[in-house]
Formats: structure tokens, C-alpha cells, sequence
């Protein structure tokens, strides 16, 4: 059908899920769309159209996440800190600085970028991924960061941009 187009098999007891997504591709939205539109009903399988966003956060609140392994970097959602940054020329692009805690392990991997936007893609969901942030630096998480109370947990994420779009 498409090419860029991928999916996520979920298998479950009572059935399984089958996850269209357009790997936070805008411009690939409407054929994503389209595509589960037109699936067949299939007994057992739910069909979903992008990553959804996570909502059981009770794993990352207690720190009891599983460590997501992306190409050698090894991330847990419930060691990652954001700052929300924002951008004077478009105040309404929000942008945010990711603080992880061991980014000085992994600062000169080529993967880095690309493994941290994979960890949000799957905790905000594909759309809101690719509609709501608008750009996103990585830097250390210092001891002073979280003294300071300036950084917000990265599982808080979907939250933040909840809560500033009704403001």
C-alpha cells in the first residue's frame, strides 16, 4: 500500500491489535487514516490508526519501567526530565529540552536524537508527537536540575501540552 507506512503487532490473550503508523509523518496522516478506514473487521483484532499515548503512567511514577533499548542506548522514561522551552520569534511552537541522566554516555551516538524521539513518539502518541512539539534539544540532567524543582518529569509530558492548549 505505502512503503513508509509500518505496523506494530500487539498480541494478546482474547486477541491482538494491529497498529498502523506513519512514524510521526504528517504528510503520511490522511493515508494512515484511510487505511484503517477501510480495513476489514477482523474477529479477535482491534485495528488503531497512530501510537497512541500512554496512559498508565504507574510504572514510570514508581520507577519500575522496563529500560526501552533503541540501538545500543538504553533509556527509562522514569530517568527523563524536560525543561519546556520556547522560542521568542513563535511563542506558540513549543519546543522542549529532554534532560537524561545518562546523556554523557550516550551524547556521540549518532542514534541518540532519533532513540529519544522514538521514547516520546510512544508516550505522547504519534499525532501529538508530530503536531504539538516543535523542536526538542537533549542535554545532561544535573543534580542542580532537580534540587531547583525546574525540570518536570518526561512521563508528565502529554500533561503539559494538554494543559497549555486550553489555557
Amino acid at each position: 500500500y505505502n512503503q513508509d507506512l509500518d505496523i506494530i503487532i500487539k498480541n494478546k490473550t482474547k486477541g491482538g491489535e494491529l497498529i498502523i503508523t506513519a512514524n510521526g509523518n504528517p504528510y503520511l496522516f490522511k493515508e494512515v487514516e484511510l487505511l484503517v478506514h477501510h480495513a476489514p473487521v477482523v474477529e479477535r483484532w482491534k485495528i488503531t490508526a497512530f501510537l497512541q499515548p500512554e496512559t498508565n503512567l504507574i510504572k514510570y511514577e514508581n520507577g519500575t519501567d522496563k529500560p526501552l533499548d533503541y540501538y545500543g542506548i538504553t533509556l527509562r522514561i522514569s530517568e527523563m526530565y524536560f525543561i519546556p522551552l520556547e522560542n521568542p520569534n513563535r511563542p506558540t511552537d513549543l519546543g522542549i529540552k529532554v534532560l537524561l541522566k545518562n546523556y554523557i554516555v550516550y551524547e556521540n551516538n549518532p542514534r541518540l536524537r532519533e532513540a529519544v524521539y522514538v521514547h516520546i513518539e510512544h508516550l505522547i502518541g504519534e499525532k501529538a508527537f508530530a503536531n504539538d512539539l516543535f523542536f526538542i534539544e537533549i542535554d545532561q540532567l544535573k543534580n542542580e536540575d532537580l534540587e531547583d524543582n525546574c525540570v518536570l518529569e518526561l512521563y508528565n509530558l502529554k500533561f503539559f501540552i494538554d494543559s497549555i492548549e486550553y489555557d
